[in-house]
């Protein structure tokens, strides 16, 4: 059974953590970063709240701590699709994790180069691994990490009938016809306009060319407790 998974983006909060996770269950995981996280803390002059070891001592200390090996492979998908496309062909994984995005609306705004950086990574990043995956012709299963932002900020309480709307149209010739659309995209920043483009990529790759893509557009999820004390 193949249990080999690409996570692009493994070096970063999500992708570490969910790298971490699949390789605990038994899944042969290859991390595919550039590592830019961290030139952008330098670049803003800050540190992360949690000290942040090497990808190499991170992994190091995975496999004393359980004997596990994940790879690691340095490479900027944004700008490298050969190395992308010799990497799917080599592994030929069963899926691939895409968290390789420039990840913050505020920094996507910053300035007229974070916002153009923001579309030349994100876009090109999400196209490249989904020109890849067609270019392969293997059965590789994408996920997508998205964000509720892709609705807008001004729906928050809304029911939102899991991103898909029934609607009906009338033709030329008076006749009513129903169709499903994507909910509609409210971006409120660059950041979140990239990830209304990612929608669409995926939209087109599973109609075409029938590529298996789960998008997830998660939220912020706020637990709320009571202190209680116990007698």
């Amino acid at each position: 059974m193949n249990k080999k998974i690409i996570i692009f983006g493994g070096d970063g909060f999500c992708g570490w953590p969910t790298s971490l996770r699949l390789s605990e269950v038994g899944y042969d995981i290859i991390i595919v970063d550039n590592l830019v996280r961290r030139k952008t803390d330098i670049e803003l002059c800050c540190d992360s709240l949690t000290p942040i070891s090497t990808i190499q001592a991170r992994i190091e200390a995975w496999k004393q701590l359980t004997g596990k090996e994940i790879r690691f492979e340095y490479v900027d998908i944004a700008k490298d699709y050969d190395r992308v496309l010799a990497l799917l062909r080599e592994i030929e994984p069963v899926s691939v994790v895409h968290f390789a995005e420039q990840r913050a609306a505020p920094y996507s705004m910053k300035s007229p180069y974070h916002k153009r950086y923001t579309v030349d990574n994100n876009l090109n990043a999400t196209h490249n691994i989904l020109c890849a995956i067609v270019e392969t012709g293997l059965d590789i299963h994408l996920v997508h990490l998205g964000t509720t932002g892709y609705y807008g900020y001004g729906t928050a309480g809304m029911d939102i009938p899991e991103g898909y709307l029934n609607v009906k149209v009338e033709t030329d010739n008076g006749e009513l016809k129903e169709l499903e659309i994507m909910y509609p995209a409210k971006p409120g920043s660059i950041y979140h306009t990239t990830k209304t483009q990612d929608a669409l990529f995926f939209y087109y790759y599973n109609k075409n060319d029938g590529l298996r893509i789960t998008d997830l557009h998660q939220g912020i999820v706020l637990i709320m407790m009571e202190t209680m004390e116990l007698f």
